[in-house]
């Protein structure tokens, strides 16, 4: 076993830092997701919880990305730094796979 410090480290001044994650009871199953928007300071813009419907995790971690961005874009937020812990999210979004 290994123990990794993570810390969340604030962006650059003109950017928005977007942290979302997911729960699944099972997979697939039960599927929720949430999200928390901050400015450089740390600050809280916009937080999020919100229930997905059934599916996998993998699905749960692109909806969720996806219902922040869309929020963000809603209100004029150009400028987001997307941070996930979904290995496959960020493959998907870097196009170095393609999802299904």
């Amino acid at each position: 076993m290994q123990i990794k410090e993570v810390r969340w480290l604030r962006p650059p001044d003109t950017i928005l830092k977007l942290n979302t994650d997911v729960s699944s009871l099972k997979n697939p199953y039960s599927i929720g997701g949430g999200g928390i928007l901050r400015n450089s300071l740390g600050e809280m813009v916009y937080a999020f919880t919100i229930p997905l419907g059934v599916g996998t995790n993998n699905r749960a971690e692109a909806l969720a990305a996806i219902h922040g961005l869309q929020w963000c874009v809603q209100h004029g937020h150009k400028n987001i730094i997307l941070e996930v812990d979904s290995e496959l999210l960020t493959k998907w979004i870097a196009q170095n796979i393609k999802p299904p």
